[in-house]
């Protein structure tokens, strides 16, 4: 599969949820069905950090070679995040019986995600035009 697309596809999802962390955090806290507090808000915001710096990072290594020298860190980050990241995400959707259909679709995005990483993980790198 074409890493540029991979990459410039899980930027978008992932500064998507990150820009509602940010600035929407009260929202994001009602579809957990969590009690809003200041520390809650607070990390919810922060987590939008850390996924808008993945964001970030993944746009701009765009075109990088994703078996090459440094498009290897990028990819076991990224397929690092998304392995945790959607099992986690599986785990508590099945222990609350998946109650939020965003919910729901941000863990569909998680495994495409991871599926997508895995299989650039286990391919050889392509280069452009060859």
């Amino acid at each position: 599969m074409n890493s540029k697309l991979i990459q410039s596809a899980s930027s978008i999802f992932l500064a998507l949820i990150a820009l509602l962390c940010i600035f929407i955090p009260d929202e994001v806290l009602k579809n957990f069905t969590i009690d809003e507090n200041e520390y809650v808000l607070l990390i919810i915001q922060v987590l939008g950090g850390l996924l808008f710096g993945f964001a970030i990072t993944n746009w701009m290594s765009r075109t990088v070679i994703m078996g090459g020298i440094y498009g290897k860190a990028l990819y076991m980050g990224n397929l690092a995040q998304f392995a945790v990241g959607g099992v986690a995400l599986l785990k508590w959707n099945i222990k609350n019986g998946f109650p939020s259909v965003i919910l729901g679709v941000i863990l569909v995005g998680y495994i495409i995600f991871l599926l997508l990483y895995l299989s650039v993980f286990f391919s050889s790198p392509k280069i452009a035009g060859k």
